[in-house]
């Protein structure tokens, strides 16, 4: 068990439970703990002593675990009042800002949140009869002895990985509790039950007050990472999104406190150095970083580097060495945090999938805005009109879904839908194939979509799904020296932004106008010209064509292989001729992501 990395595991108020501690603490010294009101072991495990708070009232007590505000009160009044009730841990992240879990221990029983959006996960297992919960699935896996999950990684193979086939962890005997939920193990019998402590709002605030509300967000979330003073870094790409996160911190950061960094690319092909140099440039006094673009390592480079290990696959091993270069150089400067623009994209940019479950409400306007959609990403009208009137339920939908066919996941292709058809790797053997086409026959009969609404359905799956993807990216980055903060994917901020309404945050007439609206005063005035982002196709084919050999030894010793799951001399084979059209739709980047996880952990 690695402690270098920060979690922890959490027991219920039980004799049993102790046992299972003693041992934990007999073979792994060094571990932190926090106990129970009774004395009894509680919370147990590896973490910075300043993302740990706690306090306690009688038999209750409350401890928050990860990127926390400055706290004067709040916390130990809220546990003075709780009197063995709950239900006040369920609206903490709406009251403190930032990053966390929430624990509780409340007249003897055991309660463990995340974040309602997923960056902060909750899984549980038994250990010899008795109920553990842990931030991190690895860690249970390792405690119960848990074997891999050969149908759960068969999934990850395909992209994007359909709900009810994407939210349960890669072991049999460790359990995932889903984003929003709170998990519950009773004081005596140790039943293990969630109860739903979130739900997001309903989007019914105009422009004006939506803006407000998102502006207030950011800055406190940018604030809860901020306030502890030393220095941070960030990302500044020369967009939107990080560009605003850069403005809020340098307007709370002083001198020599605060780092911006570029990833410098060829400013021929797009225009991120030339905006990133413009937003520095308002704040003097901010040192900005920019990476040479010889020293940019392209995507693939490292792909046989299984040295972080994840709670599932991730996409950052495409791209690991490219995605954390800049965190190794802060790193070098003694940067404590650096802060990423995830999730804004997921906030504030619409490709269109909103207006078709506005239809029949403004069905002038939704018309209007679809023609525009269309116009601006080239969609075939036949498409969008047979998307249009289909009406199907979620079940359908999910029915529908083709595994001897493959998606096209481009702002092309219309994706108004419940489900869109997933990319299919051509290389999926034939068992592969029967096991998956098995699994979605089972959870077709129960399953149900993430809200009533289409489009509230798409842009909460969207989120859930790059929150889990985003786990493994900040495992690589803490790996290369600095932990990874997304501010954008906070509760408060993400409740924020769905708060406001459709026809005000999602239009093809202006890129992203809630965030520009809510960045007023903020954002340089000369930052706000830009409307532009850039794309990374070209750097993905160079590195096909680079690290070629690279790949094609991961290939010719694959664990997935060996598992029956791909057929690996076919991949190899078609990774020698990186310009075949086989490789074009992305689907090697999912294999990829399952392979080496599967070495990592294996």
């Amino acid at each position: 068990m690695d402690h270098g990395t920060p979690h922890f595991l959490a027991f219920p108020d039980r004799d049993d439970a102790a046992a299972v501690v003693r041992r934990l603490r007999s073979a792994h010294p060094g571990l932190k703990s926090v106990d129970h009101p009774s004395g009894r072991p509680w919370i147990l495990g590896n973490w910075d002593d300043e993302d740990l708070a706690v306090a306690r009232a009688g038999h209750d007590s409350v401890a928050l675990i990860g990127t926390l505000p400055r706290l004067g009160s709040e916390l130990q009044d809220l546990v003075a009042r709780m009197n063995g009730s709950p239900a006040a841990l369920d609206n903490l992240p709406s009251v403190l800002p930032g990053d966390f879990h929430v624990l509780g221990s409340v007249a003897g029983a055991l309660h463990v949140q995340g974040t309602a959006y997923g960056t902060r996960r909750v899984y549980h297992g038994r250990v010899d009869g008795t109920v553990v919960a842990s931030d991190r699935a690895l860690r249970l896996a390792e405690l119960v002895g848990a074997s891999i999950d050969m149908s759960a990684l068969a999934w990850k193979l395909l992209l994007p990985v359909p709900r009810h086939l994407d939210g349960r962890t890669m072991w049999l005997g460790v359990d995932a509790v889903e984003p929003g939920l709170r998990l519950v193990v009773g004081a005596g019998d140790e039943r293990v039950r969630t109860v739903r402590r979130h739900r997001p709002p309903e989007s019914r605030l105009r422009m004006a007050e939506g803006a407000a509300a998102v502006r207030e967000a950011l800055v406190s979330s940018v604030r809860a990472r901020t306030h502890r003073g030393g220095l941070m870094s960030s990302d500044l790409s020369g967009g939107l999104d990080s560009t605003s996160l850069s403005s809020i911190a340098a307007g709370q950061l002083g001198e020599g406190e605060f780092i911006v960094c570029t990833n410098g690319g060829d400013e021929s092909i797009n225009e991120d150095g030339h905006w990133a140099r413009v937003a520095a440039s308002a704040w003097p006094h901010v040192e900005h970083y920019q990476l040479p673009p010889e020293e940019q390592p392209l995507f693939y480079s490292g792909a046989l580097d299984t040295t972080c290990r994840s709670d599932f696959p991730g996409m950052i091993a495409v791209s690991r060495k490219r995605a954390t270069i800049l965190m190794s150089r802060m790193a070098e400067r003694g940067s404590r945090l650096h802060m990423g623009g995830q999730g804004g994209d997921h906030l504030f940019f619409s490709s269109g999938s909103h207006y078709y479950s506005l239809l029949t409400r403004r069905p002038l306007l939704s018309l209007q805005r679809i023609r525009a959609y269309g116009i601006l990403y080239g969609w075939s009208w036949t498409t969008v009109l047979r998307q249009l009137a289909n009406r199907g339920s979620y079940r359908s939908s999910l029915a529908a879904v083709d595994l001897d066919g493959s998606g096209d996941l481009s702002f092309s292709a219309p994706g108004l839908n419940w489900v869109r058809q997933p990319v299919v790797p051509s290389w999926l053997t034939a068992d592969c194939r029967e096991l998956l086409a098995k699994e979605l026959a089972r959870v077709v009969a129960e399953a149900e979509p993430r809200s009533p609404v289409v489009s509230r359905h798409l842009e909460l799956d969207n989120l859930l799904t790059t929150t889990l993807d985003m786990a493994s990216t900040c495992d690589a980055s803490r790996l290369a020296g600095v932990p990874l903060s997304m501010p954008y994917f906070d509760e408060a901020v993400v409740d924020a932004a769905l708060s406001v309404r459709v026809e005000d945050r999602a239009t093809p007439y202006a890129y992203k106008p809630l965030l520009m609206e809510a960045m007023r005063g903020i954002l340089p005035d000369a930052c706000r010209a830009r409307t532009s982002k850039a794309e990374g196709s070209f750097d993905a084919v160079g590195g096909l064509y680079r690290h070629r050999a690279e790949l094609i030894e991961l290939w010719q010793e694959s664990a997935l292989g060996k598992a029956g799951l791909i057929d690996a001399a076919r991949l190899a084979d078609l990774c020698s001729r990186p310009g075949t059209p086989d490789l074009k739709d992305g689907s090697i980047n999912s294999t990829l992501s399952c392979e080496v996880w599967l070495r990592s952990v294996a």
